[in-house]
């Protein structure tokens, strides 16, 4: 196994990817984390040291470390340090991001981690699918595909009409399929799902949020459900960082129950 100063040196080689300096520092945690440097529970090295192993200034490093525990991937504790969380929760049955595995008809598998949960003021491009009467909330989360590359969600529903999702616990969140939340704790039939997708450049939280340098461009898709043919319950949005697989959509629409 390599050890720590063998992990940070590929911090002290020249870099041309344009990504930020906490976000190199994030994703080379990230791989320590992921090749069984550090497992769940074990503490990080202080901030300190982090600045002496890496050329990066305390700045930089307390991002790294912010930016990681917004994501779900390590805890932060007041006068303790860093811990690694526990891995993000594989999201069960997925809907929307279907991606074909190299055999050309096994789903590769996603996690996903809830980052922010915010209620919604004004307009946006939620408000002709949930109408100007919603009181509308927005969940964020980073879904992780097969460890090769991220996806950014925003979901935006009705808080009054989706209190559950609403009012759990945040950990509760963490690889939830809300589809089926809605229809088992909300008590709504989801009958219907449209998809659209295009190419564009993404916004700043978005290429934050899937590691890729501010102005990427890719795969955006947006999903709108519906109960009945009137009635929607929920818009979502993705960033899709860009990547090499195919994604798949159901071929039917969705089941009540």
């Amino acid at each position: 196994m390599s050890t720590v100063e063998e992990f940070f040196q590929v911090l002290q080689l020249p870099d041309r990817s344009g990504r930020p300096k906490y976000q190199r520092l994030a994703d080379t945690l990230v791989d320590a984390i992921r090749q069984g440097l550090w497992r769940p529970g074990d503490r990080l090295p202080p901030e300190e040291e982090l600045t002496q192993l890496t050329p990066f200034s305390l700045g930089t490093v307390q991002r790294a470390l912010r930016d990681l525990s917004e994501q779900g991937l390590v805890i932060r504790q007041h006068g303790l340090g860093s811990f690694v969380a526990d891995p993000p929760r594989e999201l069960q049955d997925p809907w929307h991001c279907r991606f074909v595995g190299d055999d050309g008809e096994t789903l590769l598998p996603i996690f996903s981690q809830a980052v922010a949960r915010v209620a919604v003021q004004g307009h946006g491009p939620w408000t002709r699918h949930l109408g100007v009467e919603a009181e509308v909330m927005r969940l964020d989360r980073v879904i992780i595909v097969n460890d090769e590359f991220r996806i950014f969600s925003r979901f935006y529903g009705d808080r009054r009409v989706l209190r559950h999702l609403w009012e759990m616990p945040m950990e509760e969140l963490h690889g939830a399929n809300f589809k089926k939340v809605i229809v088992r704790q909300c008590q709504l039939p989801i009958t219907e799902i449209t998809h659209c997708v295009s190419t564009r450049a993404f916004d700043d939280e978005a290429c934050e949020r899937i590691a890729m340098p501010a102005g990427t461009s890719g795969l955006y898709m947006y999903a709108s459900a519906y109960a009945g043919r009137e009635r929607c319950v929920y818009f979502q949005e993705f960033s899709i960082a860009p990547n090499g697989r195919s994604l798949q959509f159901p071929e039917t629409t969705v089941s009540p129950f």
